[in-house]
């Protein structure tokens, strides 16, 4: 089997980078995990929060079900693009069932498990959030 959540990454990446309109409010671009130092947000971040294997009964590994933190990253004064991120990403990944993979692995749900609304603090001295949401992913590897 593959890497489940590798696969995942690059399911959300595509998805994510094939929007438009999220494309136009994410100016500093997708990233997994944390952006680059020096990038101007607003950006879109995804990364894992959890997982667990499913298993059969005889320990056989069946998916892998993924809890994936997909968010806006931006200044406040931006806070109107980081709503256009986040009901974009809703739109993406609050509702798909059933999408074939490259290599042949399928994704098997996606839904919103949690909203997000986070302060992140200061960066150069203006404040920070983060909105989107916590995304449950059932992804099953070739």
């Amino acid at each position: 089997m593959s890497n489940e959540a590798a696969l995942a990454f690059q399911y959300i990446n595509t998805t994510l980078r094939a929007d438009s309109a999220l494309m136009a409010a994410s100016t500093g671009g997708i990233w997994q995990g944390t952006a680059d130092i020096g990038v101007t947000g607003p950006y879109t971040s995804f990364g894992q929060q959890s997982g667990q294997d499913s298993l059969t009964s005889a320990a056989k590994r069946v998916m892998a079900r993924m809890l994936l933190q997909i968010v806006g990253v931006g200044p406040d004064a931006q806070y109107a693009a980081l709503v256009v991120i986040a009901n974009r990403i809703d739109v993406l990944f609050g509702d798909v069932k059933n999408v074939g993979l490259p290599g042949g692995g399928v994704m098997l749900t996606s839904y919103r498990e949690q909203p997000l609304a986070l302060d992140i603090g200061l960066v150069a001295g203006a404040s920070w959030s983060k909105l989107g949401g916590l995304y449950h992913i059932d992804l099953q590897s070739p």
